[in-house]
């Protein structure tokens, strides 16, 4: 009552109906904020989830928005609902977003490999491969112990020139464990 009395000198006049409805009013604002807030989490990690699809397909990035939305859209419409269905609207499927989620993934497992490398002894596999309208990559990959078994990770896939000899490759390999923080 003393709070009412000091800090809100105007409502303390009022009728306890009134401060019933301003108490159920707060409550409904803070509900919808709590379902807004979880939809926009469920909406995050369905966009991360469709994006993981896309990158592992290798297919473009449109496909999310130009195919996989408005097909979930049709199936959730003709199965549960209209209003269901107009949920997934909320999900982000744009290009960019996609592109930007497959390239968060990508630091994230990243990161999780160097730190592993940074606890444990590794070598290197080195290998040179072309694709890519004919075009040499030089794919570094990491085998290191984890979780009492050998694993093979990529460290990084960089594009070569093509007069690249020995000593780049060195360089290439020495420049990434300098940037990762790790070294043999």
């Amino acid at each position: 009552m003393r709070h009412l009395t000091t800090k809100h000198q105007k409502e303390a006049d009022k009728p306890l109906d009134f401060l019933e409805r301003k108490l159920k009013t707060l409550s409904q604002q803070q509900n919808t904020m709590i379902t807004t807030s979880s939809v926009n989490e469920s909406a995050l990690l369905a966009s991360y989830k469709v994006a993981y699809r896309v990158a592992k397909t290798g297919k473009p990035h449109t496909i999310a928005e130009n195919l996989i939305l408005p097909a979930a859209l049709d199936m959730v419409e003709i199965m549960v609902s209209k209003q269901e269905a107009n949920k997934l609207k909320n999900i982000p499927l744009s290009d960019n977003t996609i592109s930007r989620r497959i390239n968060d993934m990508a630091n994230d497992i990243q990161e999780q490999v160097v730190e592993k490398l940074k606890k444990s002894t590794f070598c290197f596999a080195v290998r040179r491969i072309y694709r890519f309208f004919n075009c040499a990559q030089f794919v570094v990959f990491v085998r290191f112990e984890a979780d009492d078994s050998i694993t093979e990770e990529m460290l990084f896939c960089k594009a070569l020139a093509a007069n690249t000899t020995g000593e780049c490759l060195y360089d290439m390999i020495l420049e990434s464990t300098c940037d990762y923080d790790i070294y043999c």
